[in-house]
């Protein structure tokens, strides 16, 4: 009977260290999904040499076609409803973002400045998503107001920093674009560490900032 058990347990520790090391080594996941990899310049100003980035190839289309929809007018029959509310176009956009953002976990292989853009590009649309709360607090203290397009005329006006909020988002999304779709090649803002961004050090103090 210990000696099954004793079997039995090798043979789990196998197979685990197996699928670790799949999802180290890049290799296609069990549902199917194609894991890319990238090169991205000027990732490393020390050393001027490309670093290889893996990821899902979901998180590039995702990236393109966010760009693209945050400089353009946005097709929302709410925001025609709000009579095209400024900061609703912001909540509205930064929503459709993160909605859009693709279900399963992307494999970034512990790349620590990938996790911190991922973390501020969310952390800047609960920003934008408060202050959508906060203009529209003293009509309903649950939350419901911010998308009640019937109160648009009742909302508080946009304020600069739900206009920074929304900026920042914007830039960092296509400074994110350019980094995994065009090889680091493109017009930036210089707001991500992966892109060593001489603006990227503005954006944690303007969230940890919450007055």
């Amino acid at each position: 009977m210990k000696s099954k058990l004793l079997i039995g347990s090798i043979i789990l520790v196998i197979g685990v260290a197996i699928v670790g090391l799949r999802d180290y080594t890049g290799e296609a996941k069990a549902s199917g999904d194609e894991i890319k990899s990238i090169k991205v310049d000027k990732v490393s100003k020390e050393s001027n040499e490309p670093v290889a980035i893996v990821y899902d190839k979901e998180i590039g289309v995702w990236l393109s076609e966010m760009n693209a929809m945050l400089s353009a007018p946005l097709d929302d029959p709410r925001l025609k409803e709000a009579n095209n509310d400024e900061g609703f176009e912001y909540y509205l956009k930064a929503q459709k973002v993160m909605d859009s953002y693709p279900n399963q976990t992307p494999t970034f292989l512990g790349d620590a400045k990938l996790e911190i853009e991922f973390s501020n590009l969310n952390m800047l649309e609960g920003r934008i998503s408060l202050l959508q709360f906060s203009r529209t607090s003293h009509l309903d203290s649950y939350g419901l107001a911010k998308e009640d397009t019937s109160l648009y005329d009742q909302w508080k006006p946009s304020d600069d920093d739900m206009r920074q909020a929304f900026e920042y988002f914007s830039q960092l999304v296509n400074d994110l674009d350019v980094a995994f779709n065009h090889g680091g090649e493109g017009e930036t803002f210089g707001v991500t560490h992966l892109l060593n961004g001489a603006k990227v050090s503005e954006i944690e103090p303007f969230l940890n900032n919450l007055e």
